[in-house]
C-alpha cells in the first residue's frame, strides 16, 4: 500500500510543477504582449530628432542612442533618446554637448526635451 501512496505523491508533485511552469509561461507571454511599447526605436528616434531640431539649443550630434525604460507609477514605457557630442579629451562620460528627449513608447508623443549646457 505504501508503494501506491508514494506513486500518487510523485504524480501530484509532477502535476504541480507542470501547472506552475505552464502558469509562468502564460504570465511571461501576457507580459510581453502587454508591454505597451507600440513605437519602434526608429520611430522614437525620428520623433525625438524632430523635437530636438525644433529646439533653440539644437546642435549637430555625433552619436544617437535610444533605450526603453519604465517611468512613473504605474510604470509606463518611455523611449529615452540621447544626442551627444563626445569630448575628445575626456572620458567616455564626458560630452561637449548633451541632449535627451523622452518619447511615449505607446503613442509616440514627445514628453520632454532637455538640453544640458556643458561647461567650457
Amino acid at each position: 500500500m505504501s508503494g501506491w501512496i508514494d506513486k500518487a505523491k510523485t504524480q501530484m508533485t509532477s502535476r504541480r510543477l507542470l501547472f506552475i511552469a505552464a502558469g509562468l509561461l502564460i504570465v511571461v507571454l501576457i507580459g510581453r504582449s502587454c508591454s505597451g511599447v507600440d513605437i519602434s526605436e526608429e520611430q522614437a528616434i525620428a520623433a525625438a530628432t524632430a523635437a530636438f531640431e525644433a529646439n533653440e539649443g539644437y546642435f549637430e550630434p555625433e552619436k544617437v542612442e535610444a533605450r526603453v525604460l519604465r517611468q512613473g507609477f504605474p510604470a509606463r514605457p518611455v523611449w529615452f533618446v540621447v544626442f551627444t557630442v563626445p569630448d575628445p579629451n575626456g572620458s567616455r562620460n564626458d560630452f561637449l554637448h548633451h541632449a535627451s528627449v523622452q518619447v511615449n513608447a505607446g503613442n509616440g508623443a514627445v514628453v520632454s526635451v532637455e538640453i544640458t549646457e556643458m561647461p567650457g
